[in-house]
């Protein structure tokens, strides 16, 4: 009896979290006025909306305001990729500085929407709220949004795809795309193509019976087919087929995902529900399945083609040998997310590499303006606070993977910052910073197993007065001084000499 009401307790909660969305973003689509925060100032008032739950909308503002009105921005939903709230992006950081703001923008109304960028690595777009209550229900509908794009590129639809591309590049709406404007979508899209042979394509797409330098929606799917063919696959359909045409049926498609795949456990009732799965056009009826190029080309876009063996997709390694032992995912110059002569750091560099599963970030350290910053030397990198750094990199550090982060100390600060340096350390990571014990130099390092969720400090240790055994006890307190002190407590954290290496 007690299960049975718990059940419909969770079933009638469940019930008003769905609909409190569906209003959320009901509410959402209606728009209301936002302030955007851009380049550390607040802008005026906003109209920022969701398009038929397809696109985020919202206007950016220009120098010329008076003369030229804002333009509309419109954002794909399947190129967002995060919500944050309070001061997360270095825009917000840096603008928080001031009182100012914080007075007339508090952090418990402000959030930021991050989504990909042709021109950067990502690119966020800041808002402050009238509101804690309007900031959440922003969130709140922003986040289904992303958790319904997430399960989209899960289960891509190629023919959608498509269509939306076809819509995004045809710019005066007039149902054709000409030339140029595909020639603007492929630059858009970053495709490394020439100019003349994306035009030999483009006339080649055309039916012959309109010739009139326009491609209507057909005509695209037939320019992108053409765009996208890949010889070598047409042969491997032809080898694996037992009529040797470029067509599988349910048994060819078992044997090549047991023979050349190497997935023992599948049987012709899997393969058939895999081809169902990737050849989801209408089959004729009477008639043997068959799965054709683009079924296949969507199969080798899935686990099904991945190049890591079955039971490799996860960890399968030995993972309690001491750390020095493995093979580590690194990043290098972390914090740039364009040139490295002039520019800016950013956290959002911190943030890609871990999402793709970086376990070792360098963290270039110089003197700042009353606090250590993060930047590269003798550039024109733009520098950020190291503060707002390990915060960044502490908020997503283990989303992909619970083994440890090792941070990579290059260390220009003078000793006062490295004091702050120190004080950042502890009072940011806590307890999930490692922290050698004083015989740790005589023991084998410990495990990733047993440093999960753990920060690892990599950089140089000072030799002190302590290390030098031919002193005695009062000549090294004579010689040691309050900066050797102070010297030693940065150095202290640092578990890994620059020097360790990483074997396999």
């Amino acid at each position: 009896m007690a299960t049975a009401t718990v059940a419909k307790q969770q079933q009638q909660q469940s019930q008003d979290d769905q609909r409190r969305i569906e209003e959320d973003l009901a509410w959402a689509e209606k728009g209301t006025m936002l302030r955007r925060v851009k380049k550390g100032k607040i802008t005026n008032l906003i109209k920022v909306s969701i398009d038929e739950r397809k696109f985020f909308n919202y206007y950016s503002s220009n120098i010329l305001c008076s003369i030229i009105p804002n333009s509309l921005k419109a954002v794909p939903v399947t190129e967002l990729l995060e919500v944050r709230t309070g001061y997360s992006t270095d825009n917000l950081h840096n603008a928080s500085k001031k009182y100012e703001f914080q007075e007339s923008a508090p952090e418990y109304v402000c959030f930021s929407v991050i989504f990909s960028h042709h021109k950067f690595l990502h690119k966020s777009v800041d808002f402050a709220a009238d509101t804690k209550e309007t900031r959440d229900r922003w969130v709140s509908a922003m986040n289904h949004l992303l958790s319904i794009a997430k399960a989209k590129r899960i289960h891509f639809n190629e023919n959608q795809f498509l269509v939306d591309k076809f819509k995004q590049a045809d710019r005066n709406k007039n149902g054709t795309l000409s030339f140029d404007e595909i020639w603007h979508l492929l630059k858009k899209m970053n495709l490394q193509l020439s100019e003349s042979y994306a035009r030999a394509i483009f006339n080649e797409s055309e039916d012959a019976s309109t010739r009139d330098l326009q491609l209507n929606d057909k005509e695209f799917v037939n320019f992108f087919e053409r765009l996208t063919d890949r010889e070598e696959l047409r042969l491997l359909m032809k080898q694996f087929s037992t009529e040797h045409v470029e067509t599988w049926t349910v048994d060819d498609l078992q044997r090549f995902l047991t023979e050349i795949q190497k997935f023992p456990d599948v049987d012709r009732k899997k393969a058939e529900s895999i081809l169902d799965t990737f050849e989801p056009g209408q089959q004729d009826k009477g008639q043997e399945k068959l799965m054709g190029l683009m079924g296949m080309r969507r199969l080798l876009n899935s686990r099904w083609g991945n190049i890591l063996k079955p039971d490799h997709e996860h960890i399968f390694m030995d993972m309690d040998q001491p750390l020095p032992q493995y093979f580590c995912n690194s990043s290098h110059n972390t914090y740039l997310t364009g040139s490295q002569i002039k520019g800016v750091a950013s956290v959002e560099g911190y943030i890609s590499a871990l999402k793709r599963g970086a376990r070792l970030l360098e963290l270039d350290i110089f003197d700042g303006e009353g606090f250590p910053v993060i930047t590269h030397k003798r550039t024109l990198i733009e520098p950020i606070s190291l503060k707002n750094a390990l915060e960044s990199i502490k908020r997503c550090a283990f989303d992909v993977s619970p083994y440890p982060v090792i941070l990579t100390i290059e260390n220009h600060a003078s000793l006062v910052q490295q004091r702050l340096m120190a004080e950042y350390f502890t009072d940011v990571l806590g307890d999930m910073l490692y922290k050698p014990s004083k015989d740790s130099t005589r023991m084998l390092f410990p495990s990733p197993n047993q440093l999960k969720k753990k920060f690892i400090l990599r950089g140089k240790k000072v030799n002190l007065p302590d290390d030098d055994d031919e002193d005695s006890p009062n000549e090294k307190e004579g010689k040691r001084g309050k900066g050797d002190d102070e010297e030693k407590k940065v150095g202290s954290f640092f578990s890994l000499r620059k020097c360790a290496s990483f074997k396999n």
